[in-house]
């Protein structure tokens, strides 16, 4: 099963998509990612902090991503985009990504995080309240986070409060 990485920037001073070298950086990422991935790479800004851009792709296994990390084209768009981004931070979920609607105009993403169990909480209480909920925990060793993407209008009447609520607009380069 293909996993699921969400990485949030942050761009620096005013700088920002409508800039057309930044646009032709963004475009070389998607190029260049979804070749060595093999799927696509789907970009989102949240309008209530319209300075970040949020990127959902797919990816084969953690081992895979780590390998695009560590290897030149990436280690040569980290140095491109130092300039005008800042890492908010990245997440591997095991949420298959074929399951992510690749055509969504919005969604929300959930942000959980809480002790051990909060996966379960979550999954009962999205199952009671939520239609059509991607929800996937964090990879990471002793990390506890959940994520849940939706539909947006779609988290009312939820029992567990997520620690992070976006509503993401989806953005074609």
């Amino acid at each position: 099963m293909p996993i699921t990485e969400f990485a949030s920037l942050q761009f620096k001073a005013s700088r920002g998509l409508s800039e057309p070298d930044i646009l032709a950086r963004f475009q070389k990422l998607s190029a260049w990612q979804s070749e060595c991935s093999g799927y696509p790479l789907l970009f989102f800004t949240n309008p209530k902090a319209p300075s970040e851009i949020h990127l959902i792709t797919g990816w084969e296994s953690v081992e895979a991503h780590e390998t695009w990390i560590m290897g030149e084209r990436n280690q040569e768009l980290l140095r491109v985009f130092m300039p005008f981004i800042n890492i908010l931070g990245m997440v591997h979920l095991d949420i298959d990504f074929e399951r992510i609607p690749k055509d969504a105009e919005s969604m929300t993403c959930l942000k959980f995080e809480e002790g051990e169990g909060v996966e379960g909480q979550v999954a009962r209480a999205i199952a009671e309240h939520v239609r059509c909920a991607e929800i996937g925990q964090n990879l990471q060793d002793d990390c506890h986070e959940v994520y849940v993407f939706t539909q947006p209008g779609n988290t009312t009447g939820l029992d567990v409060e997520p620690t992070d609520h976006m509503e993401l607009q989806r953005v074609h380069l």
